[in-house]
């Protein structure tokens, strides 16, 4: 699996992203894994929705368009939840909860991903 870097305005703010841009890796996403670590997320590309069915523990999702602009966050989504779609949104990154307010991540926010 491929691992990107998550930067903020020229500046890393997270050095393991897993990156699930294959139909497997979207599939399965973080269902049916106890836990991961704090300073990782999972990037979903293409993925305008997701579903917590399967999870263990509580994420945060950010919806993020193709051009890389945070469009929206949904913190702590509890296990077994479907979220509603976002207009515009191209990936989803999924942290665990608290996370995204943990690294400054608010909606406008431009983010890359290396």
């Amino acid at each position: 699996m491929k691992i990107l870097k998550l930067v903020k305005n020229d500046k890393v703010i997270c050095d393991y992203i897993e990156d699930a841009s294959n139909f497997y890796t979207r599939f399965m996403g973080l269902m049916y894994r106890k836990s991961i670590p704090r300073d990782h997320g999972l990037l979903l590309t293409p993925c305008n929705e997701i579903h917590t069915f399967g999870m263990r523990f509580d994420i945060d999702t950010v919806a993020i368009s193709k051009e890389g602009e945070v469009l929206f966050i949904d913190r702590a989504v509890k296990p077994n939840k479907v979220r509603k779609r976002v207009k515009g949104c191209h990936m989803v990154l999924e942290l665990n909860s608290s996370v995204a307010d943990e690294l400054g991540i608010q909606v406008g926010d431009m983010l890359e991903f290396k």
